[in-house]
């Protein structure tokens, strides 16, 4: 499917999503299926899921990006990728506070809530993906392995589901709230893609330029 017709139908998506969250369309199904999920909050299993959605916290993000911002600008020798990730953070977190301010949807009712302000759609899920979605991109691009790309986008899968999973199991999130910080995240990503595509093409005409003046 080409990345035009990616776009048209996510955002469908989530308008779609925007549309019944603002109608309370499931609020009480998803009350339901949060309430059953939150019942295993304080099982050995649910530390292990919270644990690795930690990922996705505010504290998680800013040292897996200032982790892999090092580690990129010393094996690039510069500051591309590093700057990338760092403007998709940046740009995640903004768009998904004023995404929230915009919808306005409180949060579940059922837990003590540790987190604040409004709901949809979740930062965690949001900002995680695209964070690690962006990390794994980049290092898509640096190996021809197929093994090795396979084991990548798993692990970046796994670390995005399991973080929208903790969001439940801790009560802080309604279902659609992941599955809309996904859609947003997705979307954001493909953006952040083509903005690398598009500094790769100029870098690279600065060089056949340099090198023709030589």
């Amino acid at each position: 499917m080409k990345t035009k017709n990616i776009v048209i139908l996510l955002t469908i998506l989530f308008i779609g999503l925007i549309t019944l969250v603002m109608l309370n369309a499931t609020n009480k199904f998803e009350t339901i299926i949060g309430e059953t999920l939150y019942s295993f909050h304080d099982h050995g299993i649910a530390a292990i899921f919270e644990a690795i959605g930690m990922l996705g916290s505010t504290t998680g993000i800013i040292v897996s990006l200032f982790i892999f911002m090092i580690v990129f600008a010393v094996v690039e020798k510069g500051l591309i990728t590093s700057s990338l990730l760092f403007v998709a953070v940046l740009f995640g977190n903004i768009i998904n506070k004023a995404l929230k301010a915009a919808i306005g949807r409180e949060r579940p009712t059922f837990p003590q809530h540790i987190e604040e302000g409004y709901s949809f759609p979740s930062g965690h899920v949001m900002v995680g993906l695209l964070l690690f979605g962006t990390i794994t991109y980049k290092l898509l691009k640096k190996t021809n392995d197929k093994k090795m790309k396979q084991i990548i986008l798993v692990c970046t899968s796994l670390i995005v589901l399991v973080i929208g999973l903790s969001r439940l199991l801790e009560g802080e999130h309604f279902l659609t709230d992941v599955i809309g910080g996904m859609i947003a995240g997705s979307l954001l990503l493909i953006g952040i893609i083509h903005l690398d595509l598009y500094l790769h093409k100029i870098v690279i005409t600065r060089k056949s330029k340099g090198d023709i003046s030589i």
